[in-house]
């Protein structure tokens, strides 16, 4: 049986305008650092975003509306010093993001970063040149609720045993 957190994990790309409390944000940012890390290096960091005139800033360079409208964004960022695999680090405490905002109620979308783009958010919010960042998470209150996965989602050829 598939957990109940994946199952209902969808993108969302519109938000109500409710709040997300600071007790929601510390439980996500909780669920991002307890993610699994190359060597255990722990590497990844995180940036919150609530400030709209931060938010529209950043949906001018990436674009989608939803960055200006999710009440919450949380910006992965990793030290390549630190990390062998700073990409794969984000991207496993993104997931961790994704399944606990999901098991408060809320809903997120990756949204990926260009390198270009990433370059220039990286000084709006003060991160140093040589860290990596590839995506931002939205977070909020779907403004609408997003389909459930049923078992027809599921496609069991996809599974290869031994070879391709």
């Amino acid at each position: 049986m598939v957990i109940k957190e994946i199952s209902n994990r969808r993108a969302v790309r519109e938000y109500k305008s409710d709040p997300v409390s600071d007790e929601q944000i510390f439980e996500i940012i909780k669920a991002g650092q307890f993610a699994p890390s190359a060597k255990n290096n722990k590497a990844v960091e995180f940036v919150v975003v609530k400030n709209q005139e931060t938010k529209d800033k950043i949906f001018e360079i990436a674009g989608q509306e939803f960055i200006k409208q999710a009440p919450v964004l949380i910006i992965p960022v990793s030290d390549p010093d630190k990390s062998l695999v700073p990409d794969c680090d984000i991207a496993v405490a993104s997931e961790n993001i994704f399944l606990q905002a999901i098991a408060l109620g809320l809903g997120t979308v990756w949204k990926h970063l260009r390198p270009e783009w990433a370059e220039k958010i990286k000084p709006l919010i003060g991160i140093s040149e040589k860290s990596i960042i590839i995506n931002i998470i939205p977070i909020g209150y779907p403004k609408d609720a997003p389909p459930l996965h049923t078992d027809a989602d599921f496609d069991i050829n996809k599974i290869h045993r031994e070879n391709w």
